[in-house]
């Protein structure tokens, strides 16, 4: 098996993808889906494997730019013979052809490619894109191709990643090219309440059956394709230490600050941050803890698909406090982790006590932390990662 090392997808297709297999990345028009080309491609030449990207829809050059925005070196990967293009785009556009192979005319496609898949054995192809060859060749012709290139990469253990922009073409072309593939993943929008994005999923496999599960990306650059969470919020009863936690897993927060009522000499902060943790983002949200800032409490909550909910382990008279702010922010029905904070001081409850006396269900984790020591942070992201995503 070959790791993508794209998040989540991995685990989705029983740990990666065997050798020999090919792969159809399917998007709706105007999903980013080279990227996840891109980045199996460049996971696989970081650990010694060998591949090309054949490229009919953008000149070599701009492909190069790409990778250098997400971060990787591309032409570096090239220069030292683990890489190489089959342009079959400049010509066609009027500039200057590069690459080990190139194309002056479509005909010239099922060999060229066939020729580049048994350079690569035990590798990666990137074929970009199928779009532009249904356009320029027939239909049942491109079919056929396909074929003989999956054929191609069996015998050669070479693994081939087509990317598709699934524009309005006849559903009985789209079945048959689906049906030519070991494995689907489709990308698509997404649109639920208030939250838009891009998702993926694995809908098909023939080495595993995959989870059904639809998960939200981001494209990074750099940084490539990540999970994207869009709302973590982080709350907890008074000096419990949610400031210096969001400052702690989203380094370049802010805190918007106001003046309580325009009178109250008291200044309440909502820290708002971008979190990136092994391959995940996300919109980070922290609330003021006081009681009279519920209001505050109860507009961020919304949309919230996960918390961390910070306690004082030295104070259990804020308990109380910590499970009504549960409450309040309908994180009784979101995934939730209790950070237990200023584990580091001699008078802190473990989190046995903690659960004993804040009376918690066993299967939310409660993690012990000291953000002074920038000990346990992790393992909380990980705890609450483990259930937004099991």
């Amino acid at each position: 098996m070959k790791k993508t090392h794209i998040p989540k997808l991995d685990d989705f297709l029983g740990g990666g993808i065997p050798e020999g297999s090919s792969v159809l990345f399917y998007a709706d028009p105007g999903v980013e889906c080279e990227a996840f080309g891109y980045q199996t491609l460049q996971s696989r030449l970081e650990e010694g494997d060998h591949g090309f990207i054949f490229t009919n829809v953008t000149e070599p050059s701009s492909i190069l730019y790409e990778f250098e925005k997400f971060g990787w070196d591309l032409e570096k990967e090239m220069e030292d013979g683990q890489a190489f293009f089959v342009d079959g785009s400049s010509y066609f556009i009027g500039v200057p052809v590069m690459g080990k192979y190139s194309i002056e005319d479509y005909s010239q496609i099922e060999k060229v490619v066939h020729t580049a898949i048994t350079d690569v054995p035990d590798g990666v192809g990137v074929i970009n894109n199928l779009s532009a060859l249904i356009d320029y060749l027939d239909p049942g012709e491109t079919v056929g191709i396909i074929k003989k290139w999956n054929k191609a990469a069996r015998e050669n253990k070479t693994i081939l990643l087509y990317i598709f922009t699934e524009w309005d073409y006849e559903t009985d072309l789209i079945d048959e090219i689906k049906d030519s593939m070991d494995c689907l993943v489709n990308l698509s929008t997404i649109e639920e309440r208030v939250i838009i994005g891009q998702g993926f999923m694995v809908t098909g496999a023939t080495w595993t059956t995959p989870s059904s599960s639809m998960v939200l990306f981001n494209i990074l650059r750099p940084g490539g394709v990540k999970i994207f969470i869009p709302k973590i919020l982080v709350t907890g009863p008074y000096n419990a230490g949610k400031s210096s936690f969001v400052k702690n897993i989203a380094p370049n927060s802010v805190s918007v600050d106001k003046m309580a009522l325009g009178q109250v000499p008291t200044t309440v902060a909502m820290d708002i941050g971008h979190m990136e943790h092994k391959g995940f983002v996300a919109d980070v949200f922290g609330t003021p803890g006081q009681e009279r800032f519920d209001l505050i409490l109860d507009l961020l909550s919304k949309e919230a698909v996960g918390a961390f909910i910070l306690v004082d382990s030295t104070d259990p008279h804020t308990f109380p406090r910590a499970k009504e702010m549960i409450k309040k922010c309908k994180a009784e029905a979101i995934p939730k982790v209790i950070v237990a904070n200023k584990q580091d001081l001699p008078d802190s409850l473990t989190p046995d006590e903690i659960r004993k006396a804040m009376r918690i269900d066993s299967n939310i984790p409660i993690i012990p932390v000291s953000i002074l020591k920038n000990e346990g942070i992790d393992e909380a992201i990980d705890a609450l990662l483990e259930i937004l995503y099991r």
